[in-house]
């Protein structure tokens, strides 16, 4: 069945399912999303690296981003997702008169200090009652309601450190592997010889990659060079063969085949939406 590509400008939704489960969603998309956890736990894999996400806590991934999500918990798992595109985030910049979208939408998890996360949810539930019912200006209140929660999640981190002393040395090994997947994108690079530079078996660290991020070496490679062939058909005149070349594909036609799997579109049909 043949994918077809979303257009989102805003959109919110509450999702809420018992017990543990890998989400099959989109694996990047042109449009921001901000998930916020009221119950459970998850992991999400976002870019290069796995966030441990629990009640309270925030994650934001910005358009183009790889990501997944592993529900962790038994019990209930609800989470709000809040979908944005582009060019909803320069609306915010423009209500703001500042360029928020550049700087404050930046992947990682953020969490709400304990004493704001009863207002936070009370104003995310408010987002979503306008967005679902509609009254009168319902959307430009939650246009507005969206940029209030920018300008929280801003707070918040930066009244965060990051401690990465305490990372899982795992997470920070396949994260290692992650940035030198992207950083060999475009290179005809093996299983086997990723898994000699990090001193493991193929087999073993296939096996490890998927479990941290919930994808394969294989489909993380493919997604990250389709994601790279996407800003080069949008920002550059090099052919669909040059930008299939550069970014890995070796096959233009097998690159033209992964590349509408993953985005509903063929590659000069994406171009088009420059």
């Amino acid at each position: 069945m043949e994918k077809k590509r979303e257009t989102v400008d805003l959109k919110i939704l509450k999702e809420s399912r018992m017990g543990q489960a890998r989400e099959d969603s989109e694996r990047f998309h042109r449009y921001h999303e901000v998930y916020y956890i009221a119950e459970g736990r998850c992991s999400v894999f976002i870019g290069q690296r796995t966030y441990r996400l629990q009640a309270g806590d925030f994650a934001v991934i910005p358009a183009g981003t790889l990501h997944k999500t592993d529900f962790t918990s038994h019990g209930q798992n609800t989470k709000y997702v809040i979908s944005f595109s582009v060019k909803t985030a320069r609306q915010i910049d423009a209500f703001l008169e500042t360029e928020f979208s550049g700087t404050g939408i930046r992947a990682g998890k953020i969490k709400a200090p304990v004493q704001r996360q009863e207002a936070i949810l009370l104003l995310v539930n408010r987002m979503l009652y306008e967005y679902e019912n509609r009254p009168p200006l319902g959307i430009s209140l939650c246009l507005a309601l969206l940029a209030e929660l920018l300008i929280s999640l801003q707070r918040y981190r930066e009244g965060e450190k990051e401690n990465d002393g305490n990372e899982d040395p795992i997470h920070g090994r396949m994260r290692d592997v992650a940035a030198y997947l992207c950083e060999h994108a475009g290179e005809q690079i093996t299983l086997t010889e990723v898994a000699d530079h990090f001193a493991l078996s193929p087999s073993h660290l296939s096996r490890i990659f998927h479990q941290e991020t919930g994808f394969g070496i294989r489909e993380y490679l493919i997604h990250y060079r389709i994601r790279q062939a996407c800003e080069l058909l949008l920002n550059s005149d090099m052919s669909v063969t040059q930008i299939a070349d550069k970014c890995g594909f070796s096959d233009s036609n097998y690159f033209g085949d992964a590349f509408k799997k993953a985005t509903g579109l063929s590659p000069r049909e994406y171009r088009k939406l420059s």
